[in-house]
């Protein structure tokens, strides 16, 4: 099977399918219920993730989403497993993958990418933003309007690298030995989000116990997303760091969001009517 056949929606949006009450939420509702034999969901271990690291949550209610994504996605996963230079696509039971708690090799490495976030995001910011100002002539703010050869000078003027890619290069280093887990453009692709992230591009607040996490989940969503048909989410900073990041991994995936569309509904529609046609 294809990953350009599946349509993949992240967890947050997901569980909002349950019981939509926005106009946005319920077009896509009505949408994937028409079209259930044109399109094929999928759920990743991103999924799961949320899941697990979703504190208010108690075994029974967790057993009624992992079934909830059962439903909807007819168990069907795409997942990089540890060790495998490739993605596998495939059918598994949500609650026996769940169980297992199999888990790709990004989240112990990227502990010391925590670090180095934590520590520039706290000791960094204020340098980074006089640095916008100084050598931009711009509000900080103004980032996340910036081209990816805007980024790639701001990266410079920091000093972090040369360049998006040189920023990449610098935070896939920190896993160390990877001949027994050999990185592949998920790896890329989740490390350009974060540093996305990093130097103030939409940036997610990094305050609190799960946020790190939260970021790198939503990281690999958006990597998954991009390899797919379709990536669709409810999250604003989401879709614009995916955004640039679909433009510069060179992703054909169709990106659609279902927040901030300022009453183009229309918009919305067309989007996801191009899905099948």
């Amino acid at each position: 099977m294809n990953a350009k056949e599946l349509i993949y929606i992240d967890w947050n949006l997901l569980s909002i399918l349950r019981e939509p009450k926005l106009e946005p939420h319920i077009i896509l509702a009505d949408f994937l219920d028409s079209n259930r034999e044109k399109i094929k969901l999928v759920y990743s271990e991103a999924h799961l993730d949320d899941l697990a690291k979703s504190n208010n949550k108690n075994d029974s209610l967790v057993k009624t989403d992992l079934n909830y994504i059962s439903g909807i996605t007819n168990n069907l996963a795409v997942v990089k497993y540890f060790g495998r230079d490739y993605v596998d696509i495939e059918f598994r039971e949500p609650i026996e993958f769940y169980e297992t708690n199999i888990k790709d090799n990004t989240s112990t490495p990227l502990s010391q990418w925590q670090l180095i976030v934590d520590q520039m995001t706290s000791q960094f910011g204020p340098i980074r933003e006089n640095v916008i100002r100084t050598h931009f002539n711009t509000d900080p703010k103004e980032i996340c309007n910036f081209s990816i050869s805007q980024l790639d000078e701001l990266i410079k003027r920091i000093g972090i690298s040369d360049s998006i890619k040189g920023s990449i290069e610098f935070g896939l280093q920190l896993r160390g030995n990877t001949s027994r887990n050999p990185l592949t453009y998920i790896d890329y692709y989740m490390t350009g989000y974060m540093n996305l992230d990093l130097i103030g591009f939409f940036p997610d607040s990094l305050k609190g116990k799960q946020s790190f996490n939260n970021l790198l989940n939503d990281s690999k969503h958006s990597a998954y997303g991009s390899m797919c048909k379709a990536f669709i989410t409810n999250d604003n900073k989401c879709y614009h760091k995916s955004k640039l990041q679909f433009e510069y991994f060179e992703s054909d995936s169709a990106l659609i969001k279902t927040c901030k569309l300022k009453g183009n509904i229309d918009h919305l529609r067309d989007n996801l009517n191009n899905l099948i046609n």
